[in-house]
């Protein structure tokens, strides 16, 4: 899927400027995927209360419960529209982690680093094997009250694009990324970094049962049962000519794999004779 970046901006909202200095608002660009289904906002919010360490900075709650903390208010705001919940994920995780960390250490804050990595880049090992996803990032920082993990969800829910993100029915992962620190130099102690990675993928059954990569596969998956002794080379045409056919399949995962699956052994059939 095509991904298109909004434009950053900033919420419409602002401390006065002797407070500001002592508590800033979270920073939040966005990344928004091309398909965003229309949502009210409902009502009801999260209750940071019921998310153990929701309102204390990560750096005295602790990062992993800063990072449970966010993922229990971000599954609240879904559950609260009738949503299933995200799963964390560890390649996302992971990739999330890293990039706070390198806004942190480069002093920078957008969806591209100054190296011209993108988002594309960072979740290569976990779109690498799938035969069709849809992913998106948000990012934000904060100081003081504003960089607890409620404060942080908050804001991205008061802006339009990362609530989309947030209540896009299509993701089903999630990866949580916390960093002390801020892109401007702000005391690790009292301030953090925050960036969230999302997404939903379709993997060939070969894939399923497999424990998740650290980078994609450079050999075509072949279904079992298939014909061997057709080359590498024509193995990659048809794997490519199926993947269209189950991303214009209707229906569920397992139909897409399936129907991956067939169209694999037929190809490869017809390639062998």
């Amino acid at each position: 899927m095509r991904l298109l970046q909004r434009t950053p901006g900033q919420p419409a909202s602002s401390l006065a400027p002797a407070a500001a200095a002592r508590r800033r608002r979270p920073f939040l660009p966005l990344f928004a995927t091309a398909i965003l289904a229309s949502l009210t906002l409902a009502a009801s919010t999260a209750h940071a209360a019921d998310c153990t360490g929701a309102n204390l900075l990560p750096a005295l709650a602790s990062v992993p419960t800063a990072k449970a903390a966010t993922l229990c208010l971000l599954n609240h705001e879904r559950a609260a529209r009738g949503l299933l919940p995200l799963s964390p994920e560890a390649t996302l995780e992971s990739a999330a982690t890293s990039y706070a960390q390198t806004m942190v250490q480069q002093r920078f804050f957008g969806h591209v680093s100054p190296g011209g990595q993108t988002i594309t880049d960072r979740l290569a090992s976990y779109v690498g094997p799938a035969l069709d996803h849809v992913t998106g990032e948000n990012i934000a920082w904060g100081e003081g009250a504003f960089a607890t993990p409620s404060a942080i969800v908050k804001q991205w829910m008061e802006s339009e694009g990362h609530r989309a993100n947030i209540l896009n029915r299509n993701f089903e992962q999630i990866g949580v990324g916390i960093v002390g620190g801020t892109p401007s130099g702000g005391l690790p102690a009292v301030s953090a970094t925050y960036a969230t990675e999302f997404g939903a993928r379709t993997l060939p059954s070969s894939e399923q049962a497999a424990p998740i990569r650290a980078s994609a596969s450079s050999s075509e998956p072949v279904p079992a049962g298939a014909p061997t002794g057709v080359s590498a080379k024509t193995k990659q045409q048809i794997s490519k000519r199926c993947h269209r056919v189950a991303r214009r399949t209707k229906g569920s995962k397992k139909t897409r794999t399936a129907r991956y699956d067939r169209c694999m052994r037929k190809e490869l059939r017809a390639a062998a004779s």
